[in-house]
């Protein structure tokens, strides 16, 4: 089994920067195929999903909201704005980050942990860990980044990472971590069964 998760933040800082929510799934890569492959409704709602409390992060733990990520995100579509931006009172503490990907990863063998890049999401989440005094459950051997399996697959052709796989333009939410991971999945899931 495998495990793709997304953060979406409020700064580009990996270090300090507060983090809106994370959402993460763990597929069957053997499902890659013209018989079991995965549906893009399926895995959106295998998806797993948690927001985070902002103002809770800058006064507990010193992280900081960075001026120019938030006026990227006002550029975002409504949709993504609403799911990150907008506090809730179901919004969870930071120390929260490390539990819930125990509790949705713990009964599975992981073999790989997918993110988009190695150099954003998986930082924030080793620095989550020491600021919480808790653990990654996985180790690093185990972690890849879906851009260069994607650029790897598809090398000599004109297919960038980013593309949207037939179909899948009117389901997608850019920026929704949930439909983020879910859309990487189904690029190497595509990729795969082109190649099969």
């Amino acid at each position: 089994m495998e495990l793709i998760f997304d953060f979406e933040t409020l700064s580009t800082d990996r270090v300090n920067g507060v983090v809106l929510s994370l959402a993460a799934l763990v597929y069957d890569p053997t499902r890659f195929n013209e018989k079991q492959q995965y549906s893009y409704t399926e895995l959106l709602e295998s998806s797993r999903f948690i927001k985070f409390n902002a103002a809770d992060q800058v006064k507990s733990y010193n992280r900081k909201i960075d001026q120019d990520t938030l006026k990227w995100w006002g550029q975002q579509s409504k949709d993504a704005q609403q799911s990150q931006l907008q506090p809730s009172e179901k919004d969870q503490p930071l120390s929260e980050c490390i539990p819930f990907l125990n509790k949705h990863t713990q009964q599975y063998s992981l073999d790989k942990v997918f993110s988009r890049g190695n150099t954003f999401d998986n930082i924030f989440l080793d620095y989550i860990a020491m600021d919480t005094n808790q653990v990654v459950p996985w180790p690093h051997w185990a972690v890849r980044d879906t851009r260069s399996y994607i650029e790897g697959i598809a090398f000599g052709t004109d297919i960038k990472n980013g593309f949207i796989p037939d179909g899948l333009d009117e389901f997608f939410v850019a920026h929704d971590p949930q439909h983020d991971i879910v859309m990487d999945v189904m690029r190497m899931q595509t990729l795969a069964i082109a190649l099969g």
